[in-house]
């Protein structure tokens, strides 16, 4: 009999245990950083794999499902339950083709964050949304799971339930998966990569003055407000974010210009446009 795999990260340890007597044959995999080149060369016999945590624990176990699909338990927002896509990270951010996962929700799960794992999933969630609203690439119906995630991410900040948040997340990835991401994620990668800043915290850093930077007319409606320099102070007012000492914005932009999707969002953005969008995360 081939075995479950579990992978899990070590908040969600107990859990996967408590889950895995369901079933004869089981292996835990734990997961402690996000995926990076080798796990391409790793496989398992596993005939169900199911993976229990945030976006590195998830994208792990899409990629270790190879061509079938994993089960996916999401604890933040990162959207990586309904994508069909992982990230795989190493000098250059890679996006690896998976199989779409099948979500699965247990209200029963307990779920803690702490302060910085809730600041950088939410502005991961934030900047799909978004990012998914402008794109060049957006239909009907991306626009409809958009619209529903900034929906929920009003409903969060009043009443800050976690289970809301993995909603915003899967809604958000839903979207995403349709437009795929643009301007704001581009320019994260490499300041995560040079700067080991991770994921979600990268985009929450730039996100507002790309937002200021596009000028989107259609996105202050879906915050309430009048204008995009409303949402850019709103999404400043929601985190306080380190700035980097040592950023080279030339470099991040030239390497942000490398990543072809940069071209999907509604405005162009030159060089010389990132490096000066750039320098307002430099201390």
């Amino acid at each position: 009999m081939y075995p479950v795999l579990i992978v899990h990260s070590g908040h969600t340890k107990e859990y996967a245990y408590k889950i895995s007597k369901k079933y004869k044959c089981v292996e835990f995999l734990e997961v402690t950083h996000p995926p990076t080149i080798d796990i391409l060369q790793k496989s398992t016999y596993a005939d169900k794999i199911i993976g229990i945590g945030g976006g590195s624990v998830l994208d792990t176990a899409k990629i270790l499902a190879r061509n079938k699909r994993c089960i996916a338990m999401p604890t933040t927002a990162s959207g990586a339950a309904v994508t069909p896509f992982a990230t795989v990270w190493g000098k250059k951010k890679i996006s690896i083709e998976t199989q779409k996962p099948i979500l699965a929700i247990d209200s029963n799960m307990p779920i803690e964050l702490s302060y910085r794992v809730k600041r950088s999933t939410i502005s991961d969630a934030l900047s799909h949304t978004i990012e998914s609203f402008w794109s060049a690439n957006a239909t009907v119906k991306s626009k409809k799971y958009s619209k529903k995630a900034f929906h929920l991410i009003d409903k969060y900040l009043k009443v800050a339930d976690i289970r809301t948040l993995i909603e915003i997340g899967i809604y958000a990835g839903r979207a995403i998966a349709i437009t795929k991401t643009n301007i704001v994620h581009a320019a994260s990668y490499p300041i995560s990569i040079e700067y080991n800043i991770d994921h979600g915290t990268a985009c929450g850093m730039l996100l507002p003055y790309f937002v200021g930077y596009i000028d989107y007319k259609e996105l202050p409606k879906m915050f309430n407000l009048k204008t995009n320099s409303e949402v850019a102070n709103f999404l400043m007012s929601l985190f306080i974010f380190h700035k980097i000492n040592n950023l080279d914005a030339r470099l991040v932009a030239e390497k942000a210009l490398e990543y072809p999707k940069i071209k999907d969002g509604p405005k162009s953005a030159s060089k010389d446009n990132l490096i000066r969008i750039l320098r307002n995360l430099k201390q």
